[in-house]
């Protein structure tokens, strides 16, 4: 269940159009709960069932650049891939 509030933007001379108007919808708070434990209980049973590619990194709890970094390394060691990189370090 959400609740959506309508808030006027200030100095408008007339609210005619619902372009003057900022829409908020608020969610259970309960609601969000449920869906951040139904999320994380389904990432981690297709990670443990092996669901989801071993270089899908992205998103994934404990997949981090370094694992990525990790990944590509044993791929070129390994003769899987030929390839170089180049990388740059931003600041």
């Amino acid at each position: 269940m959400s609740l959506s509030i309508i808030i006027p933007k200030p100095n408008k001379t007339s609210y005619n159009s619902p372009k003057f108007f900022y829409p908020i919808i608020l969610l259970n708070m309960l609601g969000k709960l449920i869906e951040k434990v139904i999320g994380e209980r389904i990432q981690y049973y297709t990670i443990t069932n092996n669901f989801i590619h071993s270089n899908q990194l992205e998103k994934l709890k404990q997949q981090s650049t370094f694992d990525a970094g990790n990944f590509l390394t044993y791929l070129i060691h390994s003769d899987q891939i030929k390839m170089s990189t180049l990388a740059f370090n931003v600041a």
